[in-house]
């Protein structure tokens, strides 16, 4: 029979093997499963047309609404005679949207050509009014007739020239117009005329906000289809046929960088930056991520825009500063409008410097409803819901030559701002969970493994080395009651 301690130690390293074993299996695991569910999520993001992602691209499983806000001018007198604007935000007036590709066409495996095409219905039960609602407008046709005269691009207009135009038709600055006329349109005979010298921005005869872009196939992209490379899902490859843009005043500036905006690739991080590209901002940009959340039971990271999205200096910097950068928080796209000095920024002016909020009454930013924002299941890039808003302004300055200019203080006028509210279905927002659930699970178990393999052999070494100083201890222990004893017999035998 092996003694005691023999016994122990034969344990204590049998769990050190047991231990050593869990290590090397759970980094196995690991590395299997992870390779498994790599696999299964690119079979199932990458566009072909067997995959769910293409039914997903082709027919989004979510509710899609696009809040219009707009700014009514209501001290329109008093601002024409050089009065700070005093503006009330008109608003929601909601507008159920639907998203379709039209012309899909694979060019080839890799690459896939369509067709975008989104149709606004009015939503009278989550509007705050009718589309009858009549407002005080800024008259953006006469603005930009006035614009392209000013600048020298409608040469052989001259400024009497123009007076007389504007006098015969009775033109005014601010304008009464109804919800439906400035979404639908309304006919306006300087549109006539723009049309004629700028077919390729004036999308016929009537003025809308929508100009030409409700329902229509205004655009065309080549995308990637993710088939070898699932990073590379949805990533455009050019829009309208262009590879590149001629706006701006560097390469980098007129890149067309990452997706169309509807469908992203997968594994997202904290240090992702997911870039997009915005026919209405003339260019591509980036969202950043700001928190992790739950939205309708699946854990998302959340990504926005970054404070300093439209800084003057980085503006400048990076090749977006063409013709009037007036300062931050505000981007100049004239370039891409024909060079009417139309300007994006966020609503309310948010993150944008303090002149432009107090140069008008009636702005107040806030983040919470102001910032633009998309909730991403960050396994599959697939954003579980999100609000697109941006803020479409005017610039004004006064201008002695030109009579409806005369009297204005120089401002940079908001006309309407957009909230763009995507929020996936219920079913499909169950399937995430479970996916989500999965992917965690695949991490939970060998975490576990190994958690438990470092446990057992931590314990067991510590027995084994208490085990061996405890013997250690013994021996030492009888060998100095032997040498006691051997002390004793020596000193009687002397006695």
């Amino acid at each position: 029979m092996l003694p005691a301690f023999n016994f122990v130690r034969c344990s204590i390293v049998l769990i050190i093997i047991l231990g050593v074993f869990l290590l090397i299996s759970a980094i196995g695991s690991y590395l299997f499963s992870q390779s498994l569910m790599n696999k299964k999520i690119h079979e199932n993001v990458k566009l072909t047309n067997e995959s769910k992602a293409f039914k997903f691209w082709l027919n989004p499983p979510a509710s899609i609404y696009r809040k219009y806000f707009f700014f009514d001018i209501v001290n329109s007198e008093q601002f024409l005679n050089g009065a700070k604007p005093k503006l009330v935000q008109r608003g929601p007036y909601t507008y159920k949207e639907k998203w379709e590709k039209g012309n899909v066409n694979f060019i080839d495996e890799e690459h896939i050509e369509y067709a975008p095409i989104s149709t606004l219905y009015f939503e009278s039960s989550m509007s705050v009014g009718n589309e009858s609602d009549l407002i005080s407008f800024l008259n953006i046709p006469a603005a930009s007739m006035i614009d392209q005269i000013i600048s020298g691009k409608f040469d052989f207009f001259g400024a009497s020239f123009a007076n007389t135009i504007l006098n015969h038709l009775e033109t005014k600055l601010v304008i009464k117009r109804t919800i439906k006329e400035l979404i639908s349109g309304y006919d306006d005979p300087l549109m006539d005329l723009a049309s004629d010298y700028m077919p390729d921005i004036i999308k016929g005869e009537k003025f809308n906000l929508m100009n030409g872009k409700n329902g229509t196939q205004w655009q065309k992209f080549i995308i990637n289809s993710g088939v070898y490379d699932p990073l590379n899902v949805g990533k455009i490859v050019s829009w309208n046929g262009l590879k590149k843009l001629n706006y701006w005043n560097s390469e980098k500036a007129n890149q067309i960088s990452g997706t169309d905006g509807t469908f992203y690739p997968p594994y997202l991080n904290r240090s992702s930056i997911i870039e997009s590209y915005s026919p209405e901002m003339c260019r591509s940009y980036g969202l950043q991520y700001l928190r992790d959340n739950q939205i309708n039971g699946v854990k998302t990271y959340d990504f926005h825009f970054p404070s300093d999205l439209f800084s003057a200096s980085k503006l400048e910097q990076e090749g977006f500063c063409d013709g009037k950068c007036l300062g931050n928080g505000v981007l100049n796209i004239s370039s891409c409008y024909g060079g009417v000095s139309g300007f994006i920024s966020q609503p309310h002016f948010l993150n944008a410097d303090e002149k432009f909020i107090q140069s008008i009454n009636g702005l107040e930013p806030n983040k919470e409803i102001h910032d633009f924002l998309i909730h991403f299941e960050p396994t599959t890039g697939v954003p579980v819901a999100g609000n697109v808003r941006l803020q479409i302004n005017f610039y004004l300055e006064p201008n002695q030559d030109i009579d409806l200019l005369k009297n204005i203080q120089p401002v940079l006028l908001p006309v309407i701002w957009f909230d763009e509210e995507i929020k996936l279905d219920l079913q499909t927002t169950e399937e995430l969970s479970k996916v989500a659930f999965y992917v965690r699970l695949v991490t939970i178990i060998p975490v576990s493994m190994v958690s438990t393999g470092i446990l057992l052999i931590l314990v067991s070494s510590f027995f084994l080395l208490r085990n061996s100083r405890n013997q250690l201890n013994n021996k030492n222990a009888k060998k100095k009651i032997y040498l006691a004893e051997e002390a004793r017999l020596f000193t009687n035998e002397q006695n």
